[in-house]
């Protein structure tokens, strides 16, 4: 859940950096989106794998 959060808040943030910048309000949504699908599944950004398979050495 915190990943979520994390993914959510991380992505707020990129979008904004995005409108700063100048840039079209299109490319920040679509920064944000890809900052989600980036964070929400891997349960936020590392702690887990995508597909819930242990990783081994």
């Amino acid at each position: 859940m915190i990943g979520i959060l994390i993914a959510v808040v991380v992505a707020a943030l990129v979008y904004a950096v995005c409108v700063a910048l100048g840039l079209p309000t299109i490319v920040g949504i679509i920064a944000a989106v890809l900052v989600l699908l980036a964070g929400i599944p891997t349960g936020g950004y590392g702690l887990g794998s995508r597909f819930g398979g242990a990783r081994r050495a």
